[in-house]
C-alpha cells in the first residue's frame, strides 16, 4: 500500500483541523514544498497523525504495512471527537470506514498500546527537594544542623485493586559542604540514605483502607501526640462519618533511622535491639466543623524502660489511652487538643506518664496557592512515657529528656511548589526532679515535584 493512501484520512482531517496554521518549518526532507501532498502531510505531521521517521523522511514513495496505516487510522479516530462542527458527515463517515476495514489491526495495536501505556503509567513519582536548619539551645549547649534532603516517592500500580508505594530519602551534611557519616551522638548533621516507608495499599467498599508493609502511622485521634512514625506491619482503617483504625507490628526507637523531620531522637542509640511490638486501635468522627477521638496504643519490650530513659519503670509496656479533638470556627481558623496517659509503670511518677497539646491555627501554606500562608501557636507537654514520638518540628531532639513549653510557627507559599516553613519552641527539659531551659529553632524551604 503506498503512502498516498493517508490522502483519504488527511481530506477527513484537515477538514476539521482546530490550527489553520500548517507547520512553519518543513517537516520531512523528503516532501519538497511543491510537491502536491506538502500541505496534507504538513497538516498531519502538526497534528500528531503522522511522525515520519527519526532520519526526518517521510518516505512517501515506500509501501505501508496495514499495521502502518492502522496506526493513522487510529489517530484520526482519537482526533475526530474534536473536530469542529462544519466537518462534513461524509467525512467523519470515511473514518469509521477506515476503521472497520482495519477493525483487526487496531484490535491487536489497541492491545499493545495499552500495554505499553499501563508500562509507562505503572510507575509514578513525586518527591521534594529542601533545606532545613535546626538549632537547639541549652545552657553550656547549643546543636546546630544544616541539611539539604532529597526525598523521593515512587508510587507503583500493582492492579485494579492494588498500589504499592514507597518514601525514599538522601540527606546530605550542609555543613561539612560533603558526604559524611553522622556519628551517634550527632542529631542532625552528616549524610544518610534510607527507604522510610515501603507498603502496599487497597481500598475496599468505598469506606475501608488496608496498608501492608512499612506502613506510616500518625495517630490521628489525639493529632499525633502519641505517634507519627513507621511501623512493620499493617494498618485498616474503616468508615466515613464514624471511623476505626486497626494498627498492629514493630516500632523502633532508635533514633538513625531519622524518623521525623524534626531530628527527634527516639530512645538511646547505644541501646541494643531498640525494637518493640506495636498496637492500636482508635475511634474518631468528623464533620465539616469538628473532629473528636479515643485512641489506645501499646509498645511492648522487655527494655521499653532503658529506650525512654526511666530506670525505674518496671514494667515490659507503655500502654497509653489518648483522646483529642479539633474544632473549626471558620474554614481557617481551629482550635485542636489533645491528651495522652499511660497507665503502667507503678512507682514512676505521675507527671512523668502523661503528655498534651494544645494548638490554635489559622489557615495553612498550600502549595498550589502561591500567596497562601498558616501560622500557629501551642504549648505541649511531652513525656517519652505518654509521647514516645510525636509529630511537632518545635519540640527539641532529645534522647532522655521530657520537654513542655511554648511553640509558635508560620508556612508560606511564595510560589507554585515552593513552601517555607519557621518555628520556634521555648520551654524547658525536665524529669520528675529538675528543670533545664531551652529552645529550639527550625526552618525548612521545600521544593516540590
Amino acid at each position: 500500500m503506498s503512502k498516498k493512501a493517508i490522502a483519504a484520512v488527511s481530506a477527513a482531517l484537515i477538514v476539521g483541523a482546530t490550527s489553520s496554521a500548517l507547520a512553519a518549518v518543513n517537516p520531512f526532507s523528503d516532501v519538497p514544498a511543491d510537491h502536491w501532498a506538502y500541505d496534507a502531510v504538513s497538516q498531519l505531521q502538526q497534528d500528531g497523525v503522522v511522525n515520519g521517521y527519526g532520519d526526518g523522511t517521510f518516505r512517501g514513495n515506500q509501501t505501508m504495512t496495514r499495521y502502518e496505516m492502522a496506526q493513522i487510522v487510529a489517530k484520526a479516530m482519537a482526533k475526530k471527537p474534536s473536530l469542529s462542527s462544519d466537518t462534513s458527515r461524509a467525512d467523519k463517515a470515511m473514518i469509521d470506514k477506515l476503521a472497520v476495514e482495519f477493525q483487526d489491526e487496531l484490535k491487536n495495536l489497541g492491545v499493545r498500546v495499552d500495554e505499553l501505556e499501563k508500562r509507562i503509567d505503572n510507575v509514578t513519582w513525586d518527591g521534594s527537594v529542601k533545606y532545613l536548619y535546626r538549632s537547639d539551645d541549652r545552657p553550656g549547649d547549643r546543636q546546630t544542623g544544616n541539611q539539604l534532603v532529597l526525598q523521593l516517592n515512587p508510587t507503583m500500580a500493582i492492579n485494579d485493586n492494588w498500589t504499592a508505594h514507597a518514601t525514599m530519602e538522601y540527606s546530605m551534611d550542609a555543613n561539612a559542604a560533603h558526604n559524611a557519616t553522622a556519628g551517634d551522638d550527632v542529631p542532625y548533621n552528616g549524610s544518610y540514605f534510607s527507604v522510610k516507608e515501603i507498603f502496599a495499599e487497597t481500598s475496599f467498599s468505598d469506606k475501608g483502607n488496608l496498608m501492608i508493609g512499612h506502613v506510616p502511622v500518625e495517630s490521628v485521634a489525639d493529632s499525633g501526640l502519641v505517634i507519627s512514625d513507621d511501623v512493620v506491619g499493617f494498618q485498616a482503617a474503616y468508615g466515613d462519618k464514624w471511623q476505626g483504625i486497626l494498627t498492629a507490628g514493630r516500632f523502633n526507637f532508635d533514633p538513625g533511622k531519622h524518623s521525623n523531620e524534626a531530628g527527634m531522637l527516639i530512645g538511646d542509640p547505644a541501646t541494643d535491639s531498640p525494637v518493640a511490638t506495636y498496637g492500636s486501635l482508635e475511634l474518631l468522627t468528623t464533620t465539616d466543623k469538628y473532629t473528636f477521638g479515643a485512641a489506645y496504643h501499646t509498645f511492648r519490650s522487655s527494655k521499653v524502660g532503658e529506650y525512654i530513659n526511666l530506670g525505674d519503670y518496671t514494667d515490659s509496656s507503655l500502654d497509653i489511652w489518648s483522646v483529642g479533638g479539633a474544632y473549626n470556627f471558620t474554614d481557617k481558623l481551629s482550635l485542636a487538643a489533645a491528651y495522652a496517659k499511660n497507665f503502667k509503670g507503678s512507682g514512676v511518677d505521675a507527671s512523668m506518664k502523661r503528655a498534651y497539646s494544645v494548638q490554635l491555627s489559622y489557615g495553612e501554606a498550600d502549595p498550589s496557592q502561591p500567596g497562601s500562608f498558616g501560622i500557629y501557636g501551642a504549648y505541649r507537654y511531652l513525656t517519652r512515657a505518654a509521647a514516645p514520638s510525636p509529630a511537632f518540628d518545635g519540640v527539641m531532639a532529645t534522647g532522655d529528656q521530657n520537654q513542655k513549653g511554648w511553640e509558635i510557627g508560620v508556612s508560606f507559599t511564595p510560589f507554585t511548589n515552593v513552601v517555607g516553613s519557621l518555628a520556634y519552641f521555648k520551654g524547658k527539659e525536665f524529669t520528675a526532679d529538675a528543670e533545664t531551659d531551652g529552645k529550639k529553632y527550625f526552618g525548612q524551604l521545600e521544593f516540590l515535584f
